[in-house]
């Protein structure tokens, strides 16, 4: 054997330049769990995301009832909510709901029984955005100061939706202005 021959052997095993399975496997482990929690990352912001859009068409759908209550006949809201208004009756008694009947809004008292609202508006259905319905209720507080229930309604819009058999809800506050003022 040569003198020079277990020299170069060494210097073939010192200089390995490719890599051997169980470093691939852990450089891939280290990358899938880095990955993993980046992905987990996006995952909770598309959730979060979706919520704030069926929120913001549920604002959108609030304000839009709000319009929709502020073109109605400012006698026979005052009228409707007038307890309410006054003290006599709780905010939660005294509301309205608003469902679309022959492609229109229209509202019935929360003390209308299901037959009256069937017999009324046989048609009615919630209001329908993106394939997920809104129901919507429109309520009045009490006004402090007597004089303002000749001219405003303090009112609420609240509109609720279910996604998952899990309730969600938002509100819109307004008033509503006699014609007097308008």
């Amino acid at each position: 054997m040569k003198a020079g021959a277990g020299v170069k052997h060494i210097k073939i095993l010192k200089n390995n330049r490719g890599l051997t399975l169980i470093e691939l496997l852990v450089s891939i482990t280290i990358l899938g769990i880095v990955l993993l929690s980046f992905m987990n990352f996006f995952l909770q912001s598309s959730t979060y995301t979706n919520n704030n859009q069926k929120k913001t068409v549920g604002v959108n759908v609030a304000r839009n009832v709000l319009m929709f209550m502020e073109k109605q006949n400012f006698l026979e809201t005052r009228n409707y909510f007038h307890d309410v208004n006054a003290g006599i009756e709780p905010s939660k008694e005294g509301y309205l709901k608003l469902f679309i009947c022959n492609d229109q809004y229209e509202t019935f008292s929360n003390s209308s029984t299901k037959t009256d609202i069937n017999d009324s508006c046989p048609n009615k259905k919630n209001i329908m955005i993106n394939g997920l319905e809104y129901e919507t209720a429109i309520y009045s507080e009490e006004v402090t100061n007597p004089d303002e229930m000749d001219y405003y309604i303090p009112i609420t819009i609240e509109v609720r939706w279910d996604i998952n058999d899990r309730e969600y809800s938002t509100s819109v506050d307004g008033k509503i202005k006699s014609e007097d003022i308008r």
